[in-house]
């Protein structure tokens, strides 16, 4: 049986480029292991060939609809997109007669990576079996080949990573990182949409009834995506690590389901403003309209929910929960962060959340003063 043309490229912002030979010698970046990028190529090479191709077949035929077999499929295009500390994810693109397939592939080699890739594919696949939600890629295959792990799933067409950045004049703006286009500067309405999107998806997956939510994410680990077109914005988040009880709940039995809600927000809103400088600098923290735009974001996902009737057990509407949000003074907001920010002990994110958080509290507070019920 006649098998597909396979052929390498490295993916960067300006289109894409012809793998040197003469450099597969080189260590993949970020990998504490060294593999060179001939040892990684040839990895994702023995994934594609086995069962004759059988992981990508099923997929392309789950994708399209139909039976995709081996002698449909013309070439095979794989792409290095990017690396990470624990995965080095890869976009592997079929070409048929008369229509292209796309998909993302993980590749992990060290132990821990490998280890996490195994349960991101649990994770991912049982939350989008638990909320039928379109914002988390949808998981083929998971295989374990040579000591290295790959992950078959979803490729997001025309989806970007974005990171906070300076303009040369020293102002804040989101970059995208409009990958074969090169990096966009966004608008502040299209900066304020990612916010507000992002906040929306994560309290869509928020479990109100156990305290479950998708993390650890990070916008600095280009977690989130978004496809910018107009002036329209689209978002969808490329993974989920974990999905249990997170922060103060792992350790409160019988915390009540609002109060729980509650410091779910307050960590949302802090989350939401960390970043690092063009996605690998010092940390960035976001202007205030984040705050307002994770508002709304959040407002409109809680909305949804309680129109599924979701929240009917703990209140009776989001404008109740909101109302309750507004009875809290700047102290009471105040001495609930201190419950949560030890969280971030350690991290390169926690000098940054100390030094911004009483100017966060204040916005905070001020911003739910305002908010339109």
């Amino acid at each position: 049986m006649r098998s597909p043309l396979v052929k390498f490229l490295v993916s960067s912002p300006y289109g894409d480029v012809p793998v040197d030979t003469d450099k597969l010698h080189l260590p993949l970046e970020c990998d504490r292991l060294r593999t060179p990028y001939k040892v990684y190529f040839q990895s994702i090479g023995d994934f594609l060939e086995k069962d004759e191709f059988g992981p990508v077949l099923r997929a392309a035929a789950e994708k399209c609809g139909r039976e995709v077999r081996l002698n449909d499929v013309s070439e095979i295009v794989v792409r290095t997109e990017k690396h990470g500390t624990l995965y080095h994810p890869a976009s592997l693109e079929l070409i048929l007669k008369g229509m292209e397939i796309k998909f993302a592939l993980n590749v992990a080699f060290s132990d821990t990576g490998r280890t996490w890739l195994k349960k991101e594919f649990s994770v991912v696949g049982r939350i989008n079996t638990k909320f039928g939600l379109p914002y988390l890629p949808k998981v083929y295959s998971f295989v374990e080949q040579n000591s290295v792990s790959f992950l078959l799933e979803e490729w997001f067409e025309g989806y970007h990573e974005f990171h906070l950045s300076l303009t040369e004049d020293g102002k804040q703006r989101i970059k995208l990182w409009e990958y074969g286009e090169g990096y966009r500067d966004l608008s502040s309405e299209q900066s304020f949409e990612i916010y507000r999107q992002a906040s929306k998806i994560l309290t869509l997956y928020y479990g109100v009834d156990d305290f479950s939510q998708i993390y650890p994410w990070h916008h600095a680990a280009g977690d989130f995506v978004a496809k910018v077109q107009d002036d329209a914005v689209d978002l969808r988040l490329t993974t989920a690590r974990q999905y249990e009880p997170y922060m103060v709940f792992q350790e409160s039995e019988g915390l009540n389901p609002v109060l729980a809600l509650f410091f779910f927000l307050l960590n949302l809103s802090l989350k939401m403003r960390l970043d690092k400088l063009d996605g690998v600098g010092d940390t960035a923290w976001a202007e205030d309209f984040c705050v307002d735009a994770t508002l709304k974001g959040f407002y409109e996902a809680l909305r949804i929910r309680n129109e599924k009737n979701d929240l009917k057990n703990y209140f009776d509407s989001e404008v109740e929960f909101f109302n309750l949000l507004k009875s809290f003074g700047t102290e009471d907001l105040k001495a609930a962060y201190h419950s949560l920010i030890d969280l971030y002990a350690g991290t390169a994110d926690y000098p940054v959340i100390i030094a911004n958080l009483d100017r966060h509290i204040k916005a905070l507070h001020a911003t739910l003063q305002d908010f339109p019920l």
